[in-house]
């Protein structure tokens, strides 16, 4: 069934108006109606015989409760329905009293249908029940609104009590947080700043509060800033470092006014970490470059002696060769094998460097005799390119106490790089003298020179200026570094100097002078020239490498000794039980069995079966820490490789007492 009526819009909004119709509408309501929006109109279509007005609580010129009251002025009593945005109890309160027949929300307008039913019904019905009704509905409201009230009033105190205590809860956080917290206003004026902030800053709060804010404030997260002291000038002066902080920024309501919440974040110690991270990577990755090049240079300098050695060994065995040919081979074998040699024991040296096991055996040491037997190493290679060596000599250097071995392996690879990188006619002088407590002695020559930027690098391990196959001028890149290493051994300094490619290089030593110094210097080793005759000597060799068998057996039998031979420690504790020797000469670095290993087997045994025999230790490794190892396994002698043979020899001789 459909309901007619006539009604009487009081709205702003022509969207509201059409909500509402769609409401009764669908409703089943047939509405003939009448918008107005001001008092003139409302006033003009007040009294024209409407069945129920609806209108909102606030308008332009014109509120619900004074048209009400307008309305009932002329007499009218017609249903007047109040419509508001606002959930106030109160509000509704006033607008029953005043005479309204419902108070509406905008999302309860679903109700309107009912209550407009409501409102027509009541319009049948005498104005005496009316009135009672409206009257019962109005009292009936009435209690519901306090009751309502009354909740919202406990409900309103609970919340207040409870935002109380996030209050202090959010304000014992931002205080206690270890994030920087700024609030700034839209004018970047500072409006609040928590401890951690002021710690950030380096500042009390009064210096900051009120103040210009240091930074464009932008929403968004993660921008890095730099954060100065707040008394720069004298955070310069006491050499304090900048931190680096993290920046969020997010857009708040400040005290009724948009503002920008600020974190900041000290990520300065991340930052710091990165950086020396970085710097690590890049410097493994150096390294990791200068060990290639290393190996590459490594590779080619220790092939390259083996293919002349190699290549001459094919043709002596061929037998084609007349006696002048057959001393240039071996000549040429030799050199190139010293040459090896030499690279083998740069190589060990570093690596007694690196692992801090490089010692000195030190003594009074005249550095004139040094230098002299320095530059006569490399006479001939100097002779061979026309290069003159200039000796100055100031006769007021006293001596000076140290290894006279090490400091001439320091002299000759200065000298033997100077004669290497300069060209042929060319010079180079050696000059000695005292500076304050210090033995001065400088290299000076005038070859290829140092460029600039290589200059610092030029006593770091495998570095070279020249590196890979096109290197001009052969070696490891090991000298410099060796050399630097030993003069610190001795207390001393050393430096190298350059004015470019092309311009010479010059090497300054600075050595300690003895203050007190001892009695004239002697020389303590004395080389007897005669070969020790070892006639009737029995020995017994023991290695696992059948070419260094053969080479001893040889050598021994050379000097009368007789040999016999065994590849591993088992046979030799088996042939050593059969038939005792007078002396045993072990390899160390055997499989199975290691030279230390079968001397500790041989100790154990009695003394008739060869317990207390006399034993060499041949191995690699030339230092005193190998010399106490091998004594402090058992064997009497050490050894080192390659093999001097006179030097074995007179072991032998001495130790078996011939």
């Amino acid at each position: 069934m459909t309901d007619k009526c006539t009604i009487l819009f009081l709205l702003t909004s022509p969207q509201s108006t059409e909500n509402i119709l769609v409401l009764l509408n669908g409703a089943g309501f047939a509405v003939n109606y009448k918008c107005v929006a001001t008092r003139v109109d409302y006033l003009t279509y007040l009294s024209s015989g409407w069945d129920a007005i609806i209108a909102e609580y606030s308008l332009g010129d014109l509120d619900a409760l004074e048209a009400l009251h307008r309305m009932q002025a002329q007499g009218l009593n017609i249903p007047f329905v109040i419509v508001n945005s606002i959930d106030s109890a109160s509000v509704a309160v006033k607008c029953m009293k005043a005479g309204a027949i419902d108070y509406l929300l905008k999302d309860e307008l679903v109700q309107l249908p009912q209550v407009m039913r409501q409102a027509l019904a009541t319009e049948t019905q005498p104005s005496q029940t009316k009135s009672e009704l409206h009257k019962q509905d109005l009292e009936q409201r009435l209690e519901e609104q306090t009751a309502e009230l009354g909740k919202q009033k406990q409900h309103s105190q609970q919340v207040e009590s409870a935002l109380q205590k996030i209050e202090v809860q959010l304000q014992t956080l931002i205080t206690k947080n270890a994030d920087g917290i700024v609030v700034v206003d839209r004018q970047g004026i500072v409006r609040f700043i928590n401890p951690a902030a002021l710690k950030l800053f380096d500042c009390k709060q009064e210096e900051l509060l009120g103040e210009l804010f240091g930074f464009p404030v932008v929403n968004g997260d993660n921008t890095e800033v730099d954060i100065y002291p707040h008394h720069r000038e004298s955070a310069v002066a006491d050499g304090s470092l900048e931190k680096i902080a993290q920046m969020r920024v997010v857009e708040i309501e400040w005290q009724g006014e948009t503002a920008y919440l600020v974190s900041l974040r000290d990520i300065t110690e991340r930052k710091r970490t990165e950086q020396e991270r970085n710097k690590l990577l890049e410097q493994a990755q150096a390294a990791n470059r200068i060990k290639d090049e290393f190996l590459a240079v490594l590779s080619h300098e220790l092939r390259t002696p083996l293919n002349p050695i190699l290549g001459w060994v094919r043709l002596l065995r061929s037998g084609k060769l007349d006696a002048n040919k057959t001393v240039q081979a071996l000549e040429t074998i030799e050199r190139n094998a010293s040459l090896q040699v030499q690279l083998i024991n740069d190589l060990l040296s570093v690596s007694k460097i690196l692992h801090g096991k490089l010692t000195l055996n030190p003594k009074t040491i005249d550095l004139r005799t040094t230098i002299t037997a320095a530059i006569e190493s490399v006479h001939l290679a100097a002779q061979a390119k026309l290069i003159k060596i200039t000796t100055v000599f100031d006769a007021n250097v006293g001596p000076i106490f140290g290894d006279p071995k090490r400091l001439q392996q320091v002299l000759w690879n200065l000298l033997s790089n100077a004669v290497k990188f300069t060209p042929s006619k060319g010079k180079v002088t050696v000059r000695l003298e005292r500076v304050d407590s210090y033995a001065q002695i400088q290299v000076i020559d005038t070859g290829k020179g140092i460029k600039p930027d290589f200059l610092p690098y030029v006593f770091d391990y495998f570095r070279q200026q020249d590196s890979g196959y096109s290197r001009k001028f052969g070696g490891l890149g090991l000298g410099l570094p060796l050399v630097h290493h030993l003069v610190e051994l001795h207390g001393g300094t050393i430096r190298a100097e350059s004015f470019g490619e092309g311009k010479g290089a010059t090497f300054t030593v600075k050595l300690p002078l003895m203050l007190y110094p001892s009695v004239t210097i002697q020389d303590e080793i004395q080389k007897d020239g005669n070969s020790p005759d070892l006639r009737g000597v029995r020995i017994l060799i023991v290695d696992d490498e059948l070419d260094n068998r053969n080479f001893l057996i040889f050598l021994l039998e050379a000097h009368g000794a007789c040999v016999r031979a065994a590849a591993s420690g088992h046979e030799a504790l088996s042939s050593l039980v059969e038939e005792q020797p007078d002396l045993l000469i072990s390899d160390i670095e055997m499989p199975e069995m290691d030279g230390y290993t079968l001397i500790r087997h041989v100790r154990s045994l009695p003394v008739e079966q060869g317990g207390q025999i006399p034993a060499i230790a041949l191995a690699a490794d030339a230092g005193e820490t190998a010399q106490q190892q091998a004594s402090g396994t058992g064997f009497t002698l050490h050894v080192p490789k390659p093999v001097e043979p006179v030097l074995l020899a007179t072991a032998i001789a001495k130790l078996v007492e011939k």
